[in-house]
């Protein structure tokens, strides 16, 4: 179990990207920092509660956390039906979401709170998906070339891509966690991923849970399941300490 500390200051940051409004939020823990730095994605439902709660414990653990806002406020998903519409822009243009996770990356680091040199991507099921892209390019442009992704964890997040990394390309150690029989990211997905990264020479590993379902970690899904969620907590958890 992490070590509690008080949250003491959440703070909206407002930037953009491709002419939309985005209101990210920042959540940082007690004392001055520098923080190391969770880059955090959202599921495909957007930035709500249960994100945000996700960023808290983590900040009570010791780390400030972006948690992004990938639609903006003008595009909060009120049901599932919007939230399908507004992931499929991105989950079916792998660049845009690239760019757009990478847009946040640099909206990060320009925060004065933020060691940029310890930067970890955490994201669930689209976040993850949205994370391992960061990932694959974020050494690309124009980005501070003193800051450093050091780690990309994805739970149950999208494991196919139309831009396979190429060899060399990503420097974070990256850690899947993969539902066993998961509709929304097929066994197909995972066998290619797994080449991807070991034609990349990627540092990585999949960690895969059986006897449950994609969304488990969510306390809003109805696949909730407590005791499998504290289980992927303890293992992200034990990998940004090891990282920090």
């Amino acid at each position: 179990m992490e070590k509690f500390q008080k949250v003491i200051h959440e703070r909206i940051i407002h930037h953009e990207h491709t002419g939309t409004k985005l209101e990210s939020v920042l959540v940082l823990p007690q004392g001055t920092g520098p923080f190391p730095t969770i880059l955090l994605i959202h599921e495909y439902t957007g930035l709500n509660e249960p994100t945000l709660e996700h960023a808290r414990r983590l900040s009570r653990a010791g780390y400030a956390v972006f948690a992004a806002d990938f639609y903006g406020p003008d595009n909060r998903p009120q049901n599932v039906d919007e939230a399908n519409k507004f992931h499929r822009v991105f989950r079916d243009d792998r660049l845009l979401m690239r760019e757009r996770a990478k847009a946040f990356f640099e909206a990060l680091i320009a925060q004065q709170e933020v060691d940029i040199t310890r930067i970890a991507g955490l994201g669930f099921s689209f976040g993850g998906g949205a994370v391992l892209e960061l990932a694959r390019c974020v050494d690309q442009g124009n980005i501070n070339s003193e800051s450093a992704l050091i780690g990309a964890i994805s739970v149950y997040g999208y494991l196919d891509t139309t831009h396979p990394a190429e060899r060399g390309r990503i420097k974070a150690e990256v850690i899947t966690i993969h539902v066993e029989n998961d509709p929304v990211v097929p066994e197909k997905h995972a066998e290619m991923f797994t080449n991807e990264m070991d034609e990349a020479e990627v540092e990585w590993s999949m960690i895969r849970f059986n006897n449950v379902q994609h969304g488990f970690a969510n306390p809003d899904n109805p696949e909730f399941d407590s005791n499998r969620a504290e289980e992927a907590w303890d293992i992200i958890l034990k990998a940004l300490k090891e990282w920090f």
